[in-house]
């Protein structure tokens, strides 16, 4: 794996990173194998490449995306390691050579540690029919989060919430899954940190609805000042997401008990409104993991500037205009079901880590019961 990731280019720009490509894909090879865990599935190795929830999936896998394949490199080890047990190893090779890319823009990071927690024996299932439509519409926002990750997998929410960071490696395309744009900024996408969550809950996001003219298909889109796609990427996050963290609600007053509760989805008229969170809460996470920027800006205002922190966080360079969506739920108090999480996981890459480790182990070991450690 390492020969391959290492002859793949290192450039990144707007619209094209190929590491962070093929590490995404990687991913969402074991993602979507694990995803479909209902008391049977799980990380089995099988997967129907022809249902459209795996469209782009087969490039990586087998046909060969940057001329790299997943089966190109389990051929040699494929009468003793199952297909199965190489998907995940495969997912954590990436995220270590990913990690790598994060320790040597910041030096103070910590190391990830796969290996000793490694457990194998999984077998690979040559038929899996039964798995078809199980994994999570991002349309349904926390609904199909909590059906999935939380009643099918046995996630809690923190858990759930520390799974959803390997979003922080690659992007959404329109030709795969109809939705567009990197989960981190173009940089950052081939570097597997916590920038992710610092984005959710530092950035500004409104809403982009029928993406690409599908209906279907609905997204967030950064609106802060410091949007720039020529240079960062086009930044986007799912429903599943950003609810997470954000509600949809509506306030009239200044606490939770004036909030009329919705869930957070970009094609709901309710959730026409604007994501942020107060400085306040959020502070680690940017002046740590987003070089001191707060909704793109150093000069960050005070709490007793609302009115400009909401105008820099949700009207792209239009910090007098009168035209401002209005909130998300309270910005001082976010609401989502995994809001706590979302915040510290942000605040905080290695308490990230250490949950995120955990939700792992838990996903990709569903199924099985005789799963052995390496050297036993």
């Amino acid at each position: 794996m390492r020969t391959a990731w290492g002859n793949l280019s290192k450039l990144c720009e707007a619209t094209s990173c190929p590491q962070a490509d093929w590490a995404g894909c990687v991913l969402r090879i074991a993602g979507h194998d694990f995803m479909d865990y209902d008391g049977n599935g799980g990380n089995d190795g099988c997967m129907d490449l022809n249902d459209a929830d795996n469209t782009g999936l087969a490039a990586c896998m087998h046909e060969g995306e940057f001329g790299i394949s997943v089966e190109s490199v389990w051929v040699d080890y494929c009468t003793s390691v199952s297909l199965a047990d190489f998907i995940v190893i495969a997912a954590e090779s990436v995220m270590t050579f990913t990690r790598e890319n994060a320790l040597n823009a910041a030096s103070s990071t910590v190391d990830i540690d796969f290996k000793s927690n490694f457990m194998y024996g999984r077998t690979t299932a040559t038929e899996c029919s039964f798995v078809a439509h199980r994994l999570p519409n991002p349309e349904n926002s926390c609904d199909a989060v909590e059906a999935t990750f939380v009643t099918a997998m046995g996630l809690n929410w923190r858990q759930a919430a520390a799974l959803m960071g390997v979003h922080t490696l690659g992007r959404a395309q329109t030709s795969n899954s109809g939705y567009d744009g990197w989960w981190s900024d173009v940089t950052n996408s081939r570097r597997f940190n916590n920038n992710y969550y610092a984005s959710i809950v530092a950035k500004g996001w409104v809403p982009e609805k029928a993406v690409g003219g599908n209906s279907d298909k609905n997204q967030w889109m950064r609106s802060d000042v410091g949007a720039d796609e020529a240079t960062l990427g086009k930044e986007m996050m799912l429903n599943t997401d950003m609810c997470l963290a954000f509600s949809g609600d509506e306030c009239t007053g200044l606490t939770m008990a004036t909030c009329t509760s919705y869930d957070l989805n970009a094609a709901s008229a309710n959730s026409d409104c604007c994501t942020w969170a107060a400085p306040l809460l959020v502070e680690s996470a940017y002046t740590t993991y987003l070089d001191g920027e707060y909704c793109g800006r150093t000069n960050v205002p005070g709490s007793s500037d609302f009115g400009l922190q909401r105008r820099i966080c949700c009207c792209d360079n239009c910090d007098q205009g009168p035209n401002v969506p209005r909130d998300c739920g309270l910005p001082p108090e976010l609401n989502g079901p995994a809001a706590d999480a979302m915040i510290a996981f942000a605040n905080s890459e290695s308490e990230w880590i250490e949950a995120f480790i955990i939700a792992w182990g838990k996903a990709t070991e569903n199924g099985f019961t005789n799963l052995k450690a390496l050297g036993s």
